[in-house]
């Protein structure tokens, strides 16, 4: 990413801070990140496509074309943002963890980055449990958007866990070491092409909010905010499209 791709990105984000490779920047880049850019399965769900993970192609989509995108595309990008700013940081790969279900195969996509001498745990494409910020990879108890998070070293690789009242639960396990690029683009294709996979049941966008977040979920929308919930169904194509534009950003035709 050029300088002037990374100001770009910077701006897309409404990141306003320094660039002091701090761990209190990092988690303000990956919470200005899910505040603005949404989590988002267009182009797999309305147009049947496999998303490019290029680079260049990701920059385009996010920051020119003011889109979103699953874990693949947007924890890609993030990793390419946080090494354009300076940050050592590397991929890994996330086994998502649902209590008392089958085991789930490796088909989530996640950012380790080195701060103040330490690793931290990076996600902006995951909607789910996992924490909405940095969360240092260590077994002390952090707070994170209102939750409270530790992390542990097993063997080969880090167990995440998210404390619900008393009891903690394992929510994300993920690689130890560093993940080749390519060695997303299988993992990339089976969950946009495979019949079973969420992404192809129904259309899903998110945003985080500081207060709440906003569900676009099939032509169902729902806005929690301030502990207050507002929910509405889109009666056709036009007011998903009307919808997508003025709650998430997202200017696009639909098929159909």
């Amino acid at each position: 990413m050029t300088g002037q791709q990374l100001d770009k990105y910077l701006e897309r984000i409404g990141y306003t801070g320094t660039r002091e490779l701090t761990a209190e920047n990092l988690d303000a880049l990956i919470r200005a990140h899910i505040g603005t850019v949404p989590f988002e399965n267009i182009t797999v769900y309305d147009f049947d496509q496999v998303p490019s993970l290029d680079p260049e192609d990701l920059y385009k989509k996010i920051v020119e074309d003011r889109r979103g995108g699953y874990c693949f595309e947007l924890n890609t990008s993030l990793h390419n943002l946080l090494t354009s700013f300076g940050y050592d940081a590397y991929p890994v790969v996330v086994r998502i963890v649902v209590m008392g279900g089958p085991l789930r195969p490796y088909a989530h996509k996640g950012v380790i980055a080195m701060a103040e001498g330490k690793k931290w745990y990076c996600d902006v494409g995951y909607g789910g449990p996992g924490p909405k910020g940095a969360l240092e990879i260590s077994a002390r108890e952090q707070e994170i958007g209102g939750f409270i998070y530790r992390c542990f070293f097993r063997e080969d690789d880090f167990i995440i866990q998210k404390k619900d009242a008393e009891a903690w639960g394992n929510v994300l396990i993920l690689t130890g070491r560093p993940i080749e690029p390519c060695d997303f683009i299988p993992l990339n294709f089976y969950i946009a092409k495979n019949p079973a996979s969420l992404f192809r049941d129904h259309r899903i966008a998110n945003l985080t909010l500081p207060d709440g977040s906003k569900a676009l979920t099939g032509e169902h929308f729902t806005l929690r905010k301030g502990g207050t919930v507002i929910e509405r169904d889109c009666a056709d194509k036009t007011e998903v499209e009307a919808l997508l534009r003025e709650e998430f950003g997202i200017d696009v035709t639909l098929p159909g």
